[in-house]
């Protein structure tokens, strides 16, 4: 499990008391709180650094880097302005060990490291960009996370090829016109189709979101993966390896071919299981998932913008949904990570649900009653979730959750009280003063 560690970086001060100052970064991870409190912050920390860890596993990136350098990995989220003398960032991977102390920036490789290649996608707040402005791509000045998120988004759409996909919003489905370069929004039951530029804000904002987290997580779990040809990078990594196998086991020597003979050998075409029969199998295996993104990686900022509570949830159900999409079924699973970012106490609310879903599962109940009232395909275990709360003061707080259930002692909910209470009061007034 990934660690991050965040210290008097813009409006984190103190960080996390706990655990020596480190972030357990879970399978689900959920980061709540107030405006400004250092939310997307921690969001854009993890992103560089997982991104920095996949680039340096792969020695598309050197791993002695200057300061400047890592302020330029920072100023890709515009926050390389937080950095000061005092700030303290340390991320522990799978791969390597990332920390900027005293001004100065380290990285060490994890001896061994049983690393598995991710794609890496954030979907910044700012995505309505790329649905609410024609030719968005044209924008100048758009800020580099989201002009990536921008042709995320375009390779999720054109594979569409022109057919309408159904968004998880009352009915709603979304097609792109590769020829025009335009998307649109279609309500069958109302029969009208219209361009997205002129939908509703909660359309522009879910719709990329939700197409861009579908196609990726369906993409490394789907089987045509497996087949996608090789970078010159890849290749010449790929070949190496496989020397190195080669003259372990008195192998002949292989070129790329033989990654199709490998894969065509190790999975059941009819259970997807990948079968891992020998140690010379395994270690082609272990091989192969570092050199193509064998799992998927999320990063979202509020998931609920725009939406309706009821709306949020649908929307979270589906993030969950890809979350459980998996790369391989192997004996040893590989799953894929979702972090996200929010206000909204609805979004905790459904999570909770989510949790408790997935242990009425564990319990055998039966799948088909589950989905009477949420998708069992979004069901997590509260095992796998943490939520973290940031504080205006510049902490960060976990909340522990109650028999693996995720808490509801957070700010959000504590709003919500609040306005249960004032309510109440103005009820005792008028039964005071108005009789």
């Amino acid at each position: 499990m990934a660690k991050l560690k965040i210290k008097n970086f813009g409006p984190i001060q103190e960080g996390f008391s706990e655990n020596d100052g480190f972030l357990e970064i879970s399978p689900v991870t959920v980061i709540c709180g107030n405006q400004a409190s250092g939310k997307s912050t921690i969001a854009k920390i993890y992103s560089t650094c997982v991104w920095l860890e996949k680039k340096i596993d792969s020695e598309e990136y050197p791993k002695k880097i200057t300061k400047t350098a890592f302020k330029d990995l920072l100023a890709y989220h515009k926050i390389d302005c937080y950095l000061k003398k005092e700030t303290e960032i340390q991320y522990i991977g799978e791969a390597c060990k990332i920390s900027y102390i005293n001004s100065k920036i380290n990285i060490d490789s994890i001896k061994d490291a049983d690393y598995i290649r991710p794609k890496i996608v954030y979907i910044p707040a700012e995505r309505n960009f790329c649905t609410s402005i024609e030719n968005a791509s044209s924008l100048k000045g758009l800020a580099k996370d989201t002009f990536d998120f921008l042709s995320d988004y375009m390779v999720a759409a054109n594979s569409l090829k022109n057919a309408k996909y159904k968004l998880p919003l009352n009915g709603y489905e979304f097609r792109y016109d590769s020829k025009t370069n335009t998307s649109y929004v279609a309500d069958d039951a109302k029969n009208y189709e219209i361009d997205i530029v002129n939908a509703s804000s909660g359309l522009q904002s879910l719709s990329p979101m939700v197409l861009t987290s579908a196609y990726f997580s369906q993409f490394i779990a789907d089987e045509k993966n497996t087949n996608t040809e090789f970078s010159f990078d890849q290749e010449k990594r790929w070949k190496d390896g496989m020397d190195k196998i080669g003259k372990q086991y008195n192998m002949p020597e292989r070129s790329i071919q033989f990654l199709s003979e490998a894969l065509a050998q190790y999975k059941n075409k009819t259970e997807g299981v990948i079968r891992l029969e020998t140690e010379r199998d395994k270690k082609i295996y272990k091989w192969l998932i570092r050199i193509i993104n064998s799992r998927f990686i999320n990063v979202v900022e509020e998931p609920e913008q725009n939406l309706y509570p009821e709306s949020q949830a649908e929307v979270l159900y589906y993030l969950l949904q890809c979350f459980n999409t998996q790369s391989y079924n192997t004996t040893e699973k590989i799953e894929n990570k979702l972090l996200i970012t929010t206000h909204s106490p609805y979004i905790l609310a459904y999570l909770t649900q989510s949790a408790k879903a997935a242990a009425l599962l564990e319990k055998s109940v039966p799948e088909k009653e589950i989905n009477k009232i949420i998708p069992s395909k979004a069901a997590v275990s509260g095992y796998k979730i943490t939520i973290y709360e940031t504080k205006s003061d510049g902490t960060i707080k976990l909340l522990k959750p109650y028999k693996t259930l995720p808490s509801d002692e957070n700010e959000l909910n504590k709003a919500l009280e609040e306005q249960n209470e004032r309510f109440s009061d103005l009820l005792d007034l008028e039964g005071k003063f108005c009789k």
